[in-house]
C-alpha cells in the first residue's frame, strides 16, 4: 500500500491558522455558537517567563529559578455589523456592554470594577486539519485589561480591528 494512503503514517506540522477562541461564560446564539469567537483574527498563545536568582558562594555564582510570571495574551478580533446582537450593532458595543455589566460606572461618584463580574476563563484551542483538538489552553481568572478600538482612516480599505489584552493568573494546557 502507498505511504500517502495510510493516515496514521502522515506527519503533519501544526498550523498557526487553525484555532478558535472561547470565553467560558458566554451564552450560545446564532452568531455566538457555543461561546466561540469565530470573528477572532489572531491570538498570542500563553507564554511565561521565569525569573533567575543568583547566589554568590566565595568565587562561584550559583543560579536557581525564581518566580514564574504569565505574559498577557493579545487577541485581535474583527468588528462586524450584527443587527440581531444584544446591546448594539457592532462587536464594539458588545465590549462596551461587558464593561457596564461588570458594574463599571461612568458616574464619577460610583467609579470602580466589581471583580466577580469581570473575571472569566478564556479558552484558546489549536486544531488539526480535520478540526480535531491538538491543544487547549485555559486562561484561569482572566480579566480584560485593555481594549484598543482601532483607528478610522480614509487611506485604507482593511477590516476594522479591535485589540484586546487579557491578563490571567495561570494557564492550563490540556488536549
Amino acid at each position: 500500500m502507498a505511504f500517502w494512503s495510510e493516515k496514521k503514517d502522515i506527519i503533519e506540522p501544526v498550523r498557526p491558522y487553525r484555532f478558535r477562541i472561547m470565553d467560558a461564560g458566554s451564552p450560545a446564539s446564532p452568531y455566538y455558537e457555543e461561546g466561540y469567537w469565530w470573528w477572532a483574527k489572531s491570538a498570542t498563545k500563553p507564554s511565561f517567563e521565569i525569573s533567575k536568582e543568583e547566589y554568590t558562594l566565595i568565587n562561584h555564582k550559583i543560579k536557581y529559578p525564581g518566580i514564574l510570571s504569565w505574559k498577557d495574551v493579545i487577541i485581535r478580533i474583527i468588528d462586524f455589523k450584527n443587527d440581531m446582537a444584544v446591546g448594539g450593532p457592532t462587536k464594539q458595543h458588545m465590549l462596551y456592554s461587558f464593561i457596564k455589566e461588570s458594574r463599571y460606572s461612568f458616574d464619577k461618584s460610583k467609579d470602580g470594577i466589581a471583580k466577580d463580574k469581570i473575571i472569566k476563563d478564556f479558552v484558546i484551542e489549536q486544531l488539526d486539519a480535520d478540526g480535531g483538538l491538538l491543544e487547549k489552553w485555559t486562561l484561569k481568572n482572566a480579566i480584560i485589561t485593555s481594549v484598543d478600538s482601532g483607528e478610522l482612516s480614509y487611506e485604507v480599505e482593511t477590516l476594522s480591528e479591535i485589540i484586546i489584552t487579557v491578563s490571567y493568573d495561570e494557564a492550563e494546557l490540556t488536549d
